[in-house]
């Protein structure tokens, strides 16, 4: 059982109360301080755990039941997953940190001490964890939260404890409010940041005022991600402002003419030349995090001989690096997300110009993710030798479209249903995705090799290194375009077919396509 104290009331006295009523045993306090990690996304917390370390030791809890799930002992934070010492710490952590950084979300002073409560033949009946949290450097009492533990045979013991310690001034409190308090005091909020649309739209808001919601939801990622790109903690941060970038692109160009037409091109332009500026730099980091793959994807005689290949690309990213984060500080930049803001934070037109401004966005959407939809199937059931990389590239574009217009308007349609449909949806990215990244991937390296500053037989053995992984690429390819044929045919499934048209199919409707 957790319990905190309610304000105003001595968290110490009312433990030193207990002794009228309990025979009370204190053991030694102990003080250290502690470090709250997550990464910048909260993957941890939204997995309902709290890794904290102390004393050169990381501790991971539930915050669902506050119990122990994993702890190692540590020299310095480890940054990434794969930096953790091998065991079982390790091995949780390591697929749902990927690969994010973690970072320091708040220290504090924790004043620790055990009460144990005993019965009259001397032996312990009850544990009481008893935790002062104050700023580090200062005396300054910021929260009290106490953990009342049954022991083993003693139930009776136990209840009449929490119930007393209730009618002394304290109350129950889930696990995860004694996070939010710790929290709070940094002016961290859990699950505040999310690369996730988290969208709630009306069924009749007006189309071009539901666009503009979904497009300031978008800039904010933008610029919550600027700042630590320019730090270059992980390679996410570029990763979700390259996402923002092109689900705007595919506002723009697919939720159409909510807006005057010549205010949507201006903004199309500016944020196509916004997508290209970062394509080397993702191309790199795509590259680098794939290094302990791609060396087990060749020979283990020539895993040594690919090493330039890395040391070239590490080099090359951080001139790339430098240049997109000049980019990101200039005054041209600057002057484009402003403009853009201001035309955000306009208010709605009383008599817009465009057809479908004040057309509700359930009619719109409806028809918007139907075209597309109508479209995939279209290029999607071809004959299957006409499966050729070009088609299989713009179909990989044609979902991608869909797939964010159905994420936009999530809330407009049975969470169960569209949840299912965006599941089989993804089948069928992950595949053309996995297509496409193996394409990108085998030209890059090709381009690569003209590139390295080597030569000689130096040279001779790294291009052979590379054209081994290479080889097993093009091997990788081929496996993911056999796979197309039958997850494409569960996608266009006659049962996923009827829900496209029990949801998307409007039977009456004024907005133009």
């Amino acid at each position: 059982m957790n319990l905190s104290v309610l304000d105003g009331r001595d968290g110490r006295k009312i433990i030193g109360d207990l002794a009228d009523y309990h025979l009370l045993i204190q053991e030694q306090p102990k003080a250290k301080n502690v470090a709250i990690y997550d990464t910048f996304d909260w993957r941890l917390f939204e997995k309902s755990l709290l890794l904290y370390g102390a004393e050169n030791e990381l501790i991971l809890h539930s915050l669902s039941d506050y119990k122990i799930v994993r702890r190692t002992k540590v020299d310095s934070l480890p940054g990434f997953a794969w930096e953790f010492p091998d065991g079982d710490l390790k091995s949780l952590l390591a697929p749902i940190l990927e690969m994010r950084r973690l970072l320091k979300l708040t220290e504090f002073r924790s004043l620790f001490t055990i009460y144990r409560i005993l019965n009259k033949e001397q032996k312990t009946v009850v544990k009481l964890f008893y935790e002062e949290i104050c700023r580090v450097a200062q005396e300054q009492t910021l929260c009290v939260h106490l953990h009342v533990e049954p022991v083993r045979g003693y139930p009776r013991y136990y209840r009449k404890t929490v119930d007393r310690l209730e009618k002394m001034g304290f109350v129950q409190i889930n696990p995860k409010t004694m996070y939010f308090d710790v929290l709070k005091e940094s002016d961290k909020t859990p699950g505040e940041y999310s690369s996730k649309l988290r969208l709630q739209l009306e069924p009749n808001m007006r189309s071009d005022e539901a666009t503009k919601i979904i497009l300031r939801s978008l800039l904010r990622t933008m610029k919550a991600n600027e700042n630590y790109i320019i730090e270059d903690l992980d390679t996410e941060f570029l990763h979700d402002f390259r996402v923002a970038i092109r689900r705007t692109r595919i506002v723009l160009g697919q939720i159409k003419r909510v807006f005057p037409a010549d205010t949507t091109k201006k903004f199309q332009r500016d944020f196509a030349i916004l997508g290209k500026l970062s394509n080397e730099l993702r191309d790199l980091d795509v590259c680098l995090l794939k290094e302990n793959p791609y060396k087990k994807m060749v020979p283990e005689s020539l895993r040594e001989e690919i090493n330039p290949l890395f040391l070239f690309l590490n080099d090359k990213r951080s001139k790339v690096l430098e240049d997109f984060k000049n980019s990101l500080c200039s005054a041209e930049y600057s002057k484009a997300v402003r403009k853009w803001e201001d035309f955000l934070n306009e208010p709605l037109a009383e008599s817009p110009t465009a057809p479908n401004a004040t057309v509700p966005i359930s009619e719109l959407a409806r028809k918007r993710i139907h075209k597309r939809y109508t479209e995939i199937l279209k290029t999607g059931a071809q004959p299957s030798e006409t499966a050729n990389d070009h088609r299989l590239h713009a179909l990989r574009i044609e979902c991608k479209k869909l797939r964010y217009l159905m994420e936009f308007f999530f809330s407009l349609f049975p969470r169960r249903k569209i949840s299912r449909l965006i599941k089989e949806l993804k089948s069928l990215q992950d595949n053309l995705g996995d297509f496409n990244d193996l394409c990108i991937q085998r030209a890059y390296l090709r381009k690569t090799v003209d590139e390295l500053p080597i030569s000689g037989h130096q040279a001779k053995k790294t291009t052979l290194a590379i054209g081994s992984l290479i080889g097993r690429l093009e091997e990788q390819t081929q496996t993911a375009k056999g796979s197309f044929s039958e997850i494409f045919t569960r996608f266009a499934s006659p049962t996923n077919r009827g829900l496209y048209h029990e949801l998307f199919v409007a039977t009456k409707g004024k907005a133009s396509p």
